[in-house]
């Protein structure tokens, strides 16, 4: 599968769509099953991005993927937790939320904090 590119405004809505599809599944995670540990909560937010060949259940869902800079391969479950560890870590959550939209839209390859740490992006899937 090739990398359709887009441009920066319409990768940066998709993924607010495809974050907060991710994020009412946290949220779903936590109400409906009883007992879920943070641990279960945290390993779905660090890993979500390694599920479906690079896809998060909002990435697929919206029709995006995550893949690595250097050879355009699909982001594994090592990848997707460097990508995502800023996400379990309490202050830096505030930092991410406040710093990301900014650098969706105005970063050239719209790549956030994680993508940069990863050095991965964010594509269409085809």
């Amino acid at each position: 599968m090739d990398a359709m590119p887009m441009s920066a405004t319409v990768v940066a809505r998709q993924r607010i769509y495809a974050w907060l599809i991710d994020g009412l599944i946290v949220v779903g995670l936590s109400v409906v099953v009883v007992g879920v540990d943070w641990l279960v909560i945290a390993g779905y937010v660090l890993l979500r991005d390694g599920l479906f060949e690079g896809q998060s259940l909002g990435k697929r869902l919206i029709g995006l993927k995550v893949v690595v800079d250097a050879d355009q391969r699909q982001c594994t479950f090592q990848d997707s937790a460097l990508r995502n560890l800023l996400w379990v870590i309490p202050i830096a959550q505030i930092v991410m939320g406040l710093t990301g939209l900014h650098f969706l839209v105005h970063d050239s390859g719209g790549r956030h904090w994680g993508d940069r740490l990863a050095k991965t992006h964010v594509v269409a899937a085809t």
